[in-house]
């Protein structure tokens, strides 16, 4: 600590020569002045003192004949020696302190964990939607009403707690352990196909089996049943659950005209806006023109690896005009070949397709494709029973 404050204070080495040593000595003790270290060097008195002292005994080393000559100096005051009469650094100095004490204030940045089925984009929205975002300020964020307010609109949130770290704030969460669902043998099910196919593999998870693999059933045909009476007097009931397996021939067909809208872009202009503190203030003054793509990317400065709340969004502006073009026969083909592609991966993306047999016919106006494709499909169904 005292070397500490010795450094703020700032100190000098000094040398004390042409002089009566012994008289410049005796005023120091008589005055009282923080003198230490003395040392005979070369006959030449070597010492150090506290730098306000230090031109006060230039006047005690004159008055004994002798001078005093700087050897080194330390300290915080030395610092600033060579930029004492710039006002405006001292002013920016102090202006930036002030401006890092009043930001430290605001929220920074905002990290969420312990949430596995809780999307975070979703929680994000629901925090900014209640106050607690980047750029928001500490003092205003009722921290206990937003953790109760998770708790009250999430289900799956079984404790949430926010923590504060300097302008970083920590939502921890952790969720409810999900039950698994009791069967309530009250609600009468049966499980029937709802497509034409060849049962390629079963399970049962609860109801009476009828169909088995390898069996051949068509539309609307009971696979599970949810009722089993094998004595007259006593009938049960089950919520009937199972997986069927089959193997389904799909009718395909899908027609493209040759006469396509597409864009054709006229210009592209670049635009900033600044981001601080949650505020967005654009750079620019022009409105975005009706027909126009639009992507925005964000950029916000780090610090050791945090971002801060300040930075600049880049959005660009692709203006277009529609028109219609008529593709030729090469055109045509390729273009409902990327769609035949499409519509089987919307359509039976969640399925093994086995096999498939589609034809592409070129006609004046349109392309036609049709065909078929074989798939293994889960063809069960849960119907209600009726009573």
């Amino acid at each position: 600590m005292l070397r500490l404050i010795r450094w703020l204070i700032g100190y000098v080495k000094f040398g004390f020569v042409s002089g009566f040593a012994d008289g410049f000595v005796n005023d120091c003790y008589q005055n009282k002045f923080n003198v230490k270290n003395i040392e005979i060097k070369g006959g030449n008195i070597v010492a150090e003192c506290p730098a306000p002292l230090y031109p006060y005994l230039r006047k005690t080393a004159k008055k004994n004949g002798g001078r005093l000559k700087t050897i080194e100096k330390h300290g915080l005051i030395f610092c600033f020696s060579g930029v004492k009469n710039r006002w405006g650094l001292f002013v920016g100095i102090v202006l930036g302190i002030c401006f890092i004490s009043y930001v430290s204030g605001f929220i920074w940045s905002i990290e969420i964990t312990g949430n596995e089925r809780l999307g975070e984009n979703e929680i994000r929205s629901f925090l900014s939607a209640n106050g607690f975002c980047e750029g928001a300020r500490w003092e205003d964020v009722d921290k206990d009403k937003i953790e109760n307010l998770l708790l009250a609109s999430y289900d799956d949130c079984a404790f949430a707690h926010i923590n504060r770290y300097g302008t970083h704030a920590v939502l921890e969460i952790d969720e409810a352990v999900i039950k698994p669902k009791t069967v309530n043998r009250k609600k009468r099910r049966n499980l029937v196909a709802k497509k034409d196919g060849v049962i390629i593999k079963d399970k049962v998870y609860d109801g009476w089996k009828i169909r088995k693999k390898g069996d051949a059933v068509t539309k609307g045909e009971l696979l599970i049943s949810g009722t089993y009476s094998g004595d007259k007097k006593v009938r049960l009931y089950a919520h009937a659950r199972g997986e069927y397996i089959a193997r389904v021939k799909e009718d395909f067909s899908l027609t493209v005209s040759r006469n396509q809208s597409v864009k054709e872009y006229l210009s592209v202009e670049e635009r900033k806006t600044l981001l601080f503190f949650g505020l967005k203030i654009p750079l620019y003054l022009s409105k975005t023109p009706k027909n126009a793509e639009v992507q925005t990317e964000d950029n916000y400065l780090n610090l050791n690896g945090e971002s801060l709340p300040v930075g600049i969004r880049k959005t660009q502006i692709k203006t277009y005009k529609n028109k219609v073009i008529t593709l030729n026969d090469s055109e045509l083909t390729s273009l409902i070949e990327s769609e035949i592609n499409k519509k089987l991966k919307d359509d039976f993306g969640e399925y093994k397709i086995i096999k498939k047999k589609i034809k592409i016919k070129l006609n004046e106006n349109t392309a036609e494709a049709k065909g078929y494709v074989i798939c293994h499909e889960n063809i069960g169904k849960e119907v209600k029973m009726k009573r």
